[in-house]
């Protein structure tokens, strides 16, 4: 008798384990789309069955193509993308289970893996049917959402919520949840969402100054200036030297026009060597610390400064439609219509009106260019 149940439980095993990933996205909607109106991921349904996704920058460039097979199995290849259309990363999956992976620089040389990817497969070993399942759930998401798959890291999170009431949550060692998927739900653009989950970190985790930073940039993103100066404030009334909160306030003060105050925060945020990594996190984000400061000291009539802090910003990432933009500004204040024009050119190439929901590289090009 024994016997026959661990058979039954074994043959059931993988209708489980689709039962559980059909459950997690059936209340998902087919598409989701971006602040501008771009689509940011596109979910293949089929007579109930979820087959897949697929994933969109703000550009609208392809991030990411998953797949999986009838059962609801990983069980194939699953590609992500750099911006520019690149391959950033080619998966073999076998039954959920990694079975190779290869990593390409912007430029498409070979690399070698990062060390969280070698943990995620660790937490795949021990997944799904572990007792500790939910511990290597919560670990093998915020690896993903590290490593900017925001949909895999979702797809873990959701798991937790749907085993976990929030009393047991508050109890538990998957505790700081909520901040994590405020994390996740900003990078995806759902702020709603993010601004909730952040309010209920806070209401377990009042003096953690992550909670609070993030809280900070995404009332920023609300523009609710003074409420997002106070979450900043109390940030470094913890940690005076919160870099990330300088970064937020550089931010605030140079989308409030208050110019030098701006600059003295994105040079707090510089100065410390660790704010450098910033843009390593994600390609896709253009508003580097580099590009930030180039664009105030644009402002403040620096522009010496400003063209070399931008063209640093195009090392690190050659699609920085951002970074093209403020310097066709700083050369047309130059009167130097050659290369205004050239950097526009890229700016368009790169998508910067679709990404920022603006027409205001065309207008430029309209007026200077033709």
């Amino acid at each position: 008798m024994n016997k026959f149940i661990i058979c039954l439980f074994i043959l059931l095993c993988p209708l489980l384990g689709f039962s559980q990933r059909a459950k997690l996205y059936k209340d998902l909607p087919a598409k989701s789309y971006y602040e501008n109106g771009n689509l940011r991921v596109a979910r293949n349904f089929k007579s109930g069955k979820f087959l897949g996704y697929k994933t969109f920058y703000k550009s609208g460039a392809l991030r990411s193509n998953y797949v999986f097979n009838s059962k609801g199995y990983h069980d194939s290849i699953a590609n992500f993308y750099y911006p520019n259309g690149n391959v950033k990363t080619v998966w073999k999956y076998k039954k959920d289970k990694v079975k190779n992976r290869v990593d390409y620089t912007l430029e498409g040389a070979v690399v070698k893996g990062e060390k969280s990817y070698k943990k995620i497969r660790i937490c795949n070993g021990f997944l799904p049917y572990s007792k500790d399942n939910l511990m290597w759930a919560f670990r093998r998401a915020k690896l993903n959402s590290g490593l900017g798959f925001y949909d895999e890291a979702l797809e873990d999170f959701n798991f937790i919520l749907s085993k976990l009431s929030p009393n047991e949550i508050r109890l538990s060692s998957q505790r700081s949840i909520y901040h994590s998927l405020a994390i996740v739900y900003s990078a995806i653009e759902d702020y709603e969402k993010a601004l909730m989950y952040n309010f209920k970190a806070l209401a377990i985790e009042g003096d953690n100054q992550a909670v609070l930073n993030n809280l900070g940039w995404l009332l920023l993103k609300a523009k609710d200036y003074d409420l997002a100066l106070e979450y900043l404030n109390k940030c470094h009334d913890i940690n005076p030297n919160n870099y990330y909160a300088f970064f937020n306030k550089a931010k605030l003060y140079l989308e409030t026009g208050d110019y030098t105050k701006a600059v003295g925060f994105i040079e707090k945020t510089i100065a410390d060597k660790r704010s450098h990594k910033l843009s390593e996190k994600d390609i896709s984000v253009e508003k580097t610390i580099w590009a930030t400061r180039g664009e105030i000291y644009y402002k403040l009539g620096r522009f010496e400064e400003a063209i070399k802090d931008l063209q640093k910003s195009l090392e690190e990432n050659t699609v920085n439609s951002y970074a093209y933009k403020c310097l066709a500004l700083i050369y047309i204040e130059n009167n130097q219509l050659d290369k205004a024009c050239n950097a526009l050119a890229k700016a368009k190439e790169y998508k910067y009106d679709k990404t920022y929901n603006t027409n205001e590289v065309e207008e430029l090009q309209n007026k200077y260019c033709l």
